[in-house]
């Protein structure tokens, strides 16, 4: 019995060659095994390939960010709140500009989103709130800088709470 072994990518595929030329593959067996090797290299060429697939080394950063929407003082419960945590070191392999959510308020008006940004670095990163009212307009809000750190869950939150009342000038 002979080895050959080929390189893609990263990954070693190593193919056993038998002296009958067909790796001594027979049969239904034979498929299975040759189907299976396809599978393999088609997800291995797909993951080095994969358009916006992409790897973050190192370890997960996160963060939380939590809060009530508010209009002119008052709790509103059911609207959609999105998250956008933008971060741009030098050391990153690429900016920081993703959405987190949407999450739903409670009967309350609060809130919790939980970040794990895809290349953040520990530090300091830029949230703003996205906050949709039932009648369906969206309010970008100001945000807060919050502190990403190694680990999850979170060890770092930042409390954002917003008017919206105030915000458009609508309270009195």
């Amino acid at each position: 019995m002979a080895s050959v072994a080929g390189k893609v990518g990263t990954t070693a595929v190593v193919a056993m060659v038998k002296a009958n030329g067909r790796g001594g593959m027979n049969g239904r067996r034979g498929r299975e095994r040759r189907a299976g090797m396809a599978l393999v290299l088609a997800t291995v060429t797909g993951c080095i390939e994969g358009g916006d697939l992409a790897v973050s080394a190192g370890a997960p950063v996160s963060g939380a960010v939590r809060g009530s929407v508010l209009e002119c003082g008052r709790p509103v419960p059911n609207v959609g709140v999105v998250v956008r945590v933008q971060q741009s070191e030098p050391d990153q392999a690429r900016p920081v500009d993703q959405r987190f959510g949407p999450v739903v308020t409670d009967p309350h008006g609060g809130y919790v989103v939980e970040v794990e940004p895809a290349f953040a670095i520990p530090g300091a990163a830029t949230v703003t709130l996205q906050v949709t009212l039932p009648d369906g307009a969206p309010h970008e809000l100001s945000g807060a800088t919050l502190d990403l750190q190694l680990g999850t869950p979170a060890r770092d939150t930042v409390r954002l709470d917003v008017d919206v009342g105030l915000a458009a000038g609508a309270c009195r």
